[in-house]
């Protein structure tokens, strides 16, 4: 049965309506929720082994790679997801195809920013494998990307177990034998990566030959993903400038801090990115009956998820003495982060609302909002962040996103209100005028 008739057979039956959109939910939560264990497991592992000095430099190079995943997804992930979701089949395997092309030719001055940037900091015994992780990263997030786009999230998730879980098999393994250093774990996840890449090829069929048209795609991404790369970067940039900020300020240890006390936070991420990969694709789809009927078709997804977030979020701030002492160890350099751990859950329940709002903004093609809110709170963290850190250390670094985000939230919310205010007068203009019939 094809998409199509799967959702008119789904829409003549309430019960089976129910079940279809709390699957749309639940699948891309657990397939995040996969990914962002992994990912919190990996750096939790490498805190409790590296020293932090060497945790500092992981966190730098970790945040470079992902401004450069930002820049790719917002290229070539963002436009293939959205155009496929609106073209036919033969069409989204023609978008899917050139995007593994894009990917290499995309590839090429990624690697050269990170051998720059391994240069600039005096460690080039970390550039093969950090390369070498984060191509292999972006083939495995290619094909990922590709199931993605037609709602087949459940079918990524035993690549997603290969990836993020199996890196904490094989640093485990690492661990009890040779010990862990910052090389090693990054060939480990590049390992894990291409076995799950290969899994994820052969299931999104891809590979298989077929038509490509390479000119007009580029055409296509680049019209719909220039405000995004934009904007995203923006996004990245507010949090990346602190780092680099602590870095320079206060020692190569103090990014390491942070990300230790954003760790804490990011438990929250399979529910925030999950919403963030479902919320475009079906606002694209309710675009079709205008901007409000996408927005009632975002806001039950970004509700449910608010109210589990603040209920999450509050339990940390509550005791994150405990909540430190189990994950790093009482005695860790970062069991004394509860003043940072506290600041950085507030700003996650401002950020939740901004994230949602965008993604609402590039599901109905309005990325340039969502572009200018993230300038907005890059703007913010870089005023404010230099200054918080020189006064206050660490808690002034968290302070500083905080402030980022809360002026993100509300430039976000203004642009929503007058986007859907747009659609509104015009609707109240054509039911006012004679033999013009109102839309709703």
């Amino acid at each position: 049965m094809g998409r199509t008739a799967r959702a008119t057979a789904a829409n003549d039956n309430p019960a089976r309506r129910m079940t279809v959109e709390a699957g749309r939910i639940l699948w891309p939560v657990i397939d995040q929720g996969i990914a962002s264990l992994g990912g919190f497991l990996l750096t939790i592992a490498l805190a409790r082994t590296l020293a932090p000095s060497e945790y500092g430099v992981f966190a730098l190079f970790a945040g470079i790679q992902m401004l450069l995943y930002t820049a790719i997804a917002s290229l070539l992930f963002y436009p293939m997801v959205v155009l496929s979701n609106v073209s036919g089949p033969e069409r989204g395997a023609q978008l899917m195809r050139a995007s593994l092309v894009m990917l290499v030719v995309l590839c090429v001055p990624a690697v050269l920013c990170l051998g720059l940037i391994g240069l600039l900091m005096g460690r080039t015994d970390a550039i093969l494998p950090v390369a070498t992780y984060f191509v292999v990263w972006q083939i495995q997030e290619t094909f990922r990307r590709c199931l993605f786009a037609e709602l087949r999230f459940a079918a990524a998730v035993p690549g997603e177990i290969i990836s993020y879980l199996g890196q904490i098999l094989v640093l485990f393994w690492l661990y009890r034998h040779d010990g862990i250093t910052l090389s090693s774990a990054l060939y480990a996840m590049a390992a894990t990566s291409g076995l799950a890449a290969i899994l994820q090829a052969v299931q999104s069929g891809v590979v298989r030959p077929g038509a490509l048209d390479l000119q007009g795609t580029v055409g296509s991404f680049f019209a719909l993903g220039r405000w995004s790369l934009a904007g995203n970067l923006a996004a990245a940039l507010r949090q990346q400038a602190v780092f680099w900020f602590l870095a320079i300020l206060s020692g190569e240890s103090f990014p390491g801090l942070l990300l230790a006390a954003i760790n804490i936070v990011n438990i929250l991420n399979p529910l925030i990115i999950g919403l963030s990969n479902v919320i475009p694709q079906v606002t694209a789809r309710a675009h079709l009956r205008g901007k409000i009927a996408a927005l009632r078709a975002a806001r039950p997804f970004a509700l449910a998820g608010l109210l589990t977030a603040v209920a999450f979020l509050a339990v940390i701030a509550a005791v994150p003495e405990r909540v430190l002492g189990v994950i790093y160890g009482s005695d860790s350099v970062y069991a004394d982060l509860a003043t940072p751990v506290r600041l950085l859950t507030v700003g996650a329940v401002i950020s939740y609302v901004a994230d949602m709002t965008c993604s609402y903004f590039h599901g109905v093609s309005a990325v340039r909002q969502a572009m200018i809110a993230n300038l907005t709170g890059m703007a913010a963290s870089v005023v404010t962040a230099a200054p918080l850190i020189v006064g206050f250390g660490l808690n002034g670094a968290c302070a500083g996103l905080c402030i980022a985000n809360a002026a993100r939230v509300a430039v976000s919310l203004l642009l929503l209100h007058r986007l859907v205010g747009d659609e509104v007068d015009a609707v109240e203009r054509g039911a006012a005028e004679p033999g013009v019939e109102a839309v709703t």
